[in-house]
């Protein structure tokens, strides 16, 4: 049986030499096709006569057509067997199409085999009983009959032609109508007696042979006769009688010459009376085709035996030629049905393997070129549908790609089959480990139980979508994700796999608790900033007063201490609501060329006379110019440099080194500051609230320091993440766009 390889490489084969040694070998056929038919037609043609010329074993005419047909079954003898050991061949390699041709060239050989035993017989039983009819019926006499009855039939023409010359001859003499002056009634009496006994033609020639007159049959007047010849008229002048059949446009003249005497009782010959009697030309075929037929018999009639002998001979070659040409024509039509059919197989086994690019040649305008046809317009449909498929795969594949939100799509048994790459970010993962296995086994911690709880739910519940927020360590910070689990139904209900969607909305939540901050600062700003002043100054009022008043020293302190540290702490709620203020409304950005580098080489100068840090710098060299606004962008560095001493004098021993780096990512379009120091470093949950308003690591902080950098950071579009450092420490990334 044929594999799909097999048909696959036969088709790859066949399609590859299809359209040049099919044409070739397709005329081959047919030249020799036509060729062997030709001397197939030519012999039955020709058998007959050869037959009836004379026996079979003195006739080389015969000879040489059983050498040409027995040439022949030797060529078709060739062919056949040639296609025939590559029939069996095929059938052993399992080619498809194999089969088939055996079941057509099976079928034709039956088939011609059977009509050829059956004609053969038939002829040969008919063609004896015809010979032996042609030799026992008395059929020699009714040819000779019917040809002396054809010759009596011209005697009589001849007789009559005779009598009516005589008639005419006498009445000429007696009337001297050939005196002189007698010329136009010898034309008249001529024309009368043409006309009286239906002659074709009647002439008068004189003695010098020299035409007197003459009458035509008006009917036959088309009719070309020719005039007889000087010889004839000469003997008719010499006194003789005479009659001749003489060949005419359309039949045959009996032709009678009767001599015309100068008186009665004279033997001299004074002129010629010439009557053609006309003969239609079927009397004559007909007569011509009587005697043929009795000479062909009298020369058939010795060969009776050799005939009855040699029939079944010739019948017998010509069975097996054309048993043999019959069968050679079944292999070459069971191949032009089945090689298309096979070169269909072979592209419907590509198109099972996905491979919609096939064409089949079509060979022809029959039913198997339209099969032909329509494979082809199917394939084309196909390609076309499955191109369509692709390209909206590509767009969906493309939108999936880059949204910010993670995708995962799995199946029933929860094994992935697309993840996109934000969910790859989002999970910490590589993706190449992930498709084809089941997501439980991949993920750990907290993420797996959450999603192994949505999916189970899912299976078993009735609700089709879930959601669940989670937090987890993503690259050393806490992140909170948003899980959406969804069901996937086909289009009849049936139940499929299942889409996840993973939104990262820890910046959402931040940007919500800065602004919640923002309004709460806000309003502390205003609500308690407006008591402070009356209070401090009631306060240096109170020392002012009571000071010279007091008697003792110890009333004195105390009133100088109280006041004292009335007015100081008024002065620090005053900087806090400043702070306060400041966070709440920062001034909108101004920005203007700048160049990063010289804006933090001129902060850290400010940072050089610390004795106990070390202040280090890796600047890229040739960053772009960004769009900044000075001053707030500086605030930041200060900040970041702030918090980093802070945070190494808290480490205590150990590397006391603060570095600041610049870095252009041309990819992006960004350019980063970072700021690593070697001090205590953050907890993940520290790393994600660091940026919250009021909330602070330090002891003496307001919290209001790094959520101002950040809304510095976010007004000009760009971000600031936290990170740990090693050996230990914090690491703050800046990353600002570069300007367009």
């Amino acid at each position: 049986m044929a594999t799909p390889k097999t048909l696959a490489d036969e088709f790859a084969r066949s399609s590859s030499r299809l359209s040049s040694a099919e044409r070739r070998r397709r005329r081959r056929d047919w030249l020799i096709a036509g060729f062997i038919a030709t001397l197939l037609a030519g012999l039955v043609a020709l058998q007959p006569d050869l037959l009836v010329a004379r026996p079979l074993r003195s006739d080389a005419a015969l000879w040489a057509m059983l050498s040409a047909t027995v040439s022949l079954i030797g060529l078709l003898v060739f062919l056949l067997g040639r296609n025939v050991v590559k029939l069996v061949i095929e059938r052993r390699r399992g080619i498809f199409g194999a089969k088939l041709n055996t079941r057509f060239v099976l079928s034709f050989v039956l088939v011609t085999g059977i009509s050829s035993i059956l004609l053969f017989a038939s002829s040969w039983y008919l063609l004896v009983r015809v010979i032996n009819a042609w030799f026992e019926l008395e059929l020699a006499e009714g040819l000779r009959r019917s040809v002396a009855l054809s010759q009596s039939y011209y005697r009589d023409q001849e007789d009559i032609a005779l009598l009516f010359g005589r008639r005419i001859a006498t009445q000429i003499g007696e009337r001297g109508l050939l005196h002189p002056g007698g010329s136009p009634n010898l034309n008249r009496h001529v024309a009368l007696k043409q006309a009286e006994y239906d002659l074709a033609l009647v002439e008068v020639f004189d003695a010098g042979g020299e035409l007197l007159a003459g009458a035509t049959d008006p009917e036959r007047a088309v009719v070309s006769f020719e005039s007889p010849n000087s010889d004839l008229v000469r003997e008719g002048l010499d006194g003789v009688e005479q009659t001749h059949v003489a060949s005419a446009a359309g039949g045959e003249l009996v032709r009678a010459l009767v001599p015309i005497y100068a008186g009665e009782g004279s033997d001299e010959v004074a002129a010629v009376v010439v009557i053609n009697r006309f003969v239609a030309q079927g009397i004559g075929e007909h007569v011509a085709e009587i005697e043929a037929g009795l000479a062909a018999y009298q020369r058939l009639q010795p060969s009776e035996g050799a005939l009855e002998s040699s029939t079944p001979v010739y019948l017998g070659i010509l069975a097996l030629a054309s048993l043999l040409f019959s069968t050679w024509i079944g292999f070459r039509l069971a191949k032009q049905i089945t090689e298309p059919i096979q070169r269909l197989a072979g592209a419907a086994t590509e198109v099972a393997a996905g491979n919609l690019d096939v064409h089949v040649e079509q060979v022809g305008d029959d039913e198997i070129g339209t099969l032909v046809a329509e494979f082809n317009r199917m394939a084309g449909d196909l390609r076309a549908s499955r191109d369509a498929l692709d390209r909206r795969r590509r767009q969906l594949e493309a939108i999936v790609h880059n949204v910010e939100a993670g995708v995962i799509s799995l199946d029933g048994d929860w094994v992935v089959r697309t993840i996109n790459p934000s969910a790859l970010r989002l999970l910490g993962v590589q993706g190449a480990e992930w498709y084809g296995r089941k997501i439980d086994e991949l993920l750990e911690g907290e993420a797996q139980r959450t999603l192994a709880s949505l999916l189970r739910r899912l299976a078993v519940g009735p609700r089709q979508v879930l959601r669940k927020q989670v937090q987890i360590v993503l690259n050393e910070e806490l992140c909170t994700l948003n899980w959406t689990a969804t069901r996937i139904h086909g289009l009849e209900g049936e139940a499929g796999g299942f889409v996840v969607v993973i939104d990262d909305v820890t910046q959402i939540l931040r940007a919500q608790r800065t602004a919640a901050w923002r309004d709460v600062a806000r309003r502390i700003a205003h609500e308690i900033k407006n008591p402070l002043t009356p209070i401090q100054l009631s306060a240096q009022r109170l020392n002012r007063r009571l000071m010279g008043r007091l008697e003792d020293a110890e009333s004195c302190e105390l009133l100088e201490e109280s006041t004292a540290a009335i007015t100081r702490e008024v002065e620090s709620l005053k900087q806090m609501l400043t702070e306060f203020s400041n966070f709440a409304r920062l001034p909108a950005t101004d920005p203007a060329p700048t160049a990063i580098n010289a804006l933090v080489g001129e902060v850290i100068e400010l940072y050089r006379g610390h004795t106990r840090i070390d202040f280090q710098t890796d600047l890229a060299p040739e960053l772009p110019t960004l769009d900044l606004d000075r001053e707030q962008i500086k605030r930041v560095i200060l900040n970041l440099l702030d918090n980093a001493t802070a945070a190494i004098d808290d480490a205590g021993a150990g590397p006391r080194r603060v570095r600041v780096a610049t870095s252009l990512d041309r990819e992006l379009g960004t350019v980063a500051l970072e700021v690593a120091d070697t001090g205590t470093g953050l907890e993940p949950a520290e790393r994600m609230r660091l940026f919250e308003p009021y909330y602070s690591t330090k002891r003496e902080g307001s919290g209001l320091g790094l959520a101002i950098v950040s809304r510095i950071v976010s007004d000009h579009s760009g971000t600031i993440r936290v990170r740990g450092n090693q050996p230990r420490g914090t690491r703050f990334i800046v990353e600002l766009p570069v300007r367009a």
